[in-house]
């Protein structure tokens, strides 16, 4: 054997050494498969045992498969994400969930391809598996809390709204007193009964009108995690623009709904999805004043599909954002506003993007901004 052959041997020894310390390195494992039911395994490297209790004989001698213990809630939709990507020659990405032989769930990542073929056809498949379930568990930790922050900067809303309000409420108030006075008098006089019944209506409405008030005030206050369903945009919509109008009147401002007659459903979390619009017509608001816009003005709610998605956006004719102010405006404490805790914005950023959204603003060609943010359509 010549020097060089030796000095190639050695390396392709010493490469081979390396091999078993890497892949004990590894969080998890490595694996040779056929992409067969329950993944049948011809090889996997020591990391098994920690990943899922089982050693390498175990699921290389096929004693046990890798898809026994592979959640049963998971395990069809792994199954239908791998036969998509390998029938499309493309590498795969998973989370899902496996059972050990002991201990509680956990939550891997697989990456994976095919990498050959038996005689009878079928696929080989490699790749790694690795334990993300600290990763996950860390993920919840932050969903929790940024649900809890929501939730106190939707209570700091309804707080600042007191005074407007206050005012919605006190106007079908003094309506349900005048109109019972008004009945009282009616029934002391003996008048006939449809002239009763029309009194009885309008208090019956000024009464609906008050309650209705209450209701969406009870709804933004209610602290839940996120609950996502198929939700109307058309009613998600209208629903907050009647809590927003009770600030606006005292603004002397108009909300004006600009909607297509018809809207497909969204798969959303309503509150909060209402919580970044109510949010946005607020900041519309406050910067239409600040820019002294005269009474009557209006600030534009609308909504559209486009390519797979609902649009919605707010647009003010405001002060705009600045160049500067832009470049942090969705940025967690980070405000315009002297008592603002700047963070609203920021906020409303993170609940569009956990719906799988982007919220986004541009300042319009004469004056104001609009912010706009996408939602996937709802299913079902």
């Amino acid at each position: 054997m010549s020097d060089e052959q030796q000095s190639l041997s050695a390396v392709t020894q010493q490469q081979s050494d390396y091999l078993p310390t890497l892949l004990k390195n590894i969080p998890g494992m490595a694996y040779r498969c056929l992409n067969l039911a329950h993944w049948p395994m011809t090889f996997v490297s020591d990391g098994c045992f920690e990943l899922c209790g089982y050693e390498r004989w175990e699921l290389e001698q096929q004693s046990v498969l890798w898809g026994d213990f592979t959640h049963y809630d998971d395990v069809d939709e792994v199954d239908r994400l791998v036969r998509s990507a390998t029938d499309k020659h493309q590498a795969f990405e998973v989370e899902y969930r496996i059972v050990p032989q002991k201990g509680p769930h956990k939550w891997v990542w697989e990456r994976g391809r095919v990498v050959g073929h038996l005689d009878d056809g079928t696929a080989i498949l490699e790749g790694i598996i690795m334990d993300i379930t600290s990763l996950h568990r860390a993920k919840r930790v932050i969903r929790e809390q940024r649900e809890v922050l929501a939730h106190v900067e939707r209570l700091n809303t309804l707080g600042e709204m007191t005074a407007a309000i206050a005012h919605e409420l006190n106007q079908p108030l003094t309506a349900i007193a005048m109109y019972s006075k008004s009945a009282k008098l009616l029934n002391d006089q003996a008048v006939p009964a449809y002239q009763l019944n029309e009194i009885l209506d309008k208090l019956a409405h000024q009464s609906y009108r008050a309650g209705a008030v209450i209701e969406r005030m009870q709804s933004m206050s209610f602290q839940t995690s996120q609950q996502q369903a198929n939700v109307s945009v058309t009613d998600l919509l209208r629903e907050i623009t009647l809590l927003a109008e009770t600030e606006a009147h005292v603004r002397d401002f108009e909300i004006e709904l600009r909607l297509p007659k018809r809207l497909p459903t969204i798969r959303c979390d309503a509150i909060q999805i209402q919580q970044v619009i109510l949010n946005l017509t607020r900041n519309g608001m406050e910067s239409m004043q600040d820019n002294h816009c005269p009474t009557g003005s209006s600030i534009v709610l609308a909504a559209w599909q486009d390519a797979g998605q609902v649009w919605i956006s707010v647009t003010d004719r405001g002060c705009g954002v600045k160049e500067v102010a832009g470049k942090s405006i969705f940025d967690s404490f980070t405000s315009t506003k002297d008592s603002g805790m700047g963070l609203g914005l920021a906020i409303g950023r993170a609940i569009v993007e956990s719906h799988g959204g982007r919220l986004t603003y541009t300042n319009t060609p004469l004056q104001g901004a609009c912010f706009k943010f996408n939602l996937a359509l709802g299913g079902g």
